[in-house]
C-alpha cells in the first residue's frame, strides 16, 4: 500500500490488472464516498469491506477502470472535507493512525507490535 494521493483515506494496492486500478478506501457506514463518486461520474466496484463495531468507519476495497482513475481520485481528494461537513472531525485523525499502524506492521515483519506484546503475555 502507498500514500501517493497526499491522502492516507485512500491507498493503491498493488494487483495486476490490465484494465482495473484497486484501491482501499476508508468510508463511514453512511457510505460518503458514494455520492462522490456519483457526482464525478466515476464507476467504481466494491469488494469486502472491513470494520469495527466501535467506531463509524469501514475499511473497503474497491476498483476502477484505469481510465477513469483520474476521477477516482478527484472524488477521493473530496472525501476528507465531505466527512468534516458531515460531523466525523476525527477522520483524518482515524486515517493517520490507521496508516501508521500499517506501516509499523510491515516494518516488524507483518505482525502488529501489539499482537506480539500479547501473546508473550499469554505464554507466561
Amino acid at each position: 500500500m502507498s500514500r501517493d494521493y497526499n491522502q492516507c483515506c485512500c491507498w493503491t494496492l498493488k494487483r495486476f490488472s490490465f484494465f482495473f486500478n484497486y484501491f482501499t478506501i476508508i468510508d463511514t457506514d453512511e457510505y460518503l464516498a458514494d455520492a462522490l463518486f456519483i457526482r464525478h461520474e466515476v464507476r467504481v466496484w466494491f469488494g469486502p469491506e472491513y470494520g469495527r463495531d466501535d467506531t463509524p468507519y469501514r475499511m473497503i476495497l474497491c476498483k476502477c477502470r484505469k481510465k477513469d482513475t483520474p476521477k477516482f481520485l478527484a472524488a477521493v481528494r473530496e472525501l476528507p472535507n465531505k466527512m468534516l461537513l458531515c460531523g466525523h472531525q476525527d477522520y483524518l485523525t482515524f486515517c493517520t493512525d490507521l496508516q501508521n499502524l500499517v506501516e509499523s506492521a510491515k516494518a516488524n515483519g507483518g505482525a502488529d507490535r501489539h499482537e506480539a506484546n500479547d501473546t508473550s503475555v499469554q505464554a507466561e
